[in-house]
């Protein structure tokens, strides 16, 4: 089982490992930060982020209270809507069903919390198995952004995906 909690600064060192690799950074955050990743950027932006109302910073964990997740909130009150991103989790725990838990958690503070119609995602194309981890959580396509970054010379689309609110 996963829980969200709001992230804390002593939870920016667990992460470190879990995005060991350029590519797997830029899939991540699209340029947000820099290669390596390092505690002062993240601890550097979740400051940016405690300073807007209108952004936050979550943690899953799993039953004994151990960080497995990061992902962000973003809420749109205008568009009744909630935006997730900069998802991940724990590169040793992958497989395991935790990251389909974590944004389904997500989704349902946002419908049942907030009370928003609808949640959003974006996903870029070169990175399949989020996608896949996105669809099993309710997740479906609403339309794709061609060329959205560029990696080294390639050319990512990101596909952005919506769920809504069941009646």
């Amino acid at each position: 089982m996963v829980r969200l909690r709001p992230f804390k600064r002593q939870d920016a060192e667990k992460i470190l490992p879990w995005i060991c690799e350029e590519r797997v950074m830029a899939m991540w955050c699209a340029g947000v930060f820099s290669y390596p990743l390092t505690v002062e950027q993240l601890t550097d932006r979740m400051e940016q982020s405690e300073s807007k109302a209108d952004e936050w910073v979550m943690a899953g964990i799993d039953e004994q209270g151990e960080v497995i997740g990061h992902l962000y909130m973003w809420p749109d009150y205008q568009n009744d809507s909630l935006h997730l991103g900069m998802i991940a989790v724990d590169h040793t725990r992958r497989g395991q069903g935790l990251g389909r838990q974590m944004v389904e958690k997500a989704a349902a503070y946002a419908f049942d919390i907030l009370e928003v119609s609808q949640v959003t995602l974006g996903v870029f194309d070169s990175n399949p198995r989020a996608r896949a981890c996105y669809q099993s959580a309710g997740f479906v396509v609403n339309y794709t952004e061609e060329h959205a970054f560029v990696y080294h010379g390639e050319s990512w689309d990101r596909i952005h995906m919506i769920r809504r609110r069941e009646s």
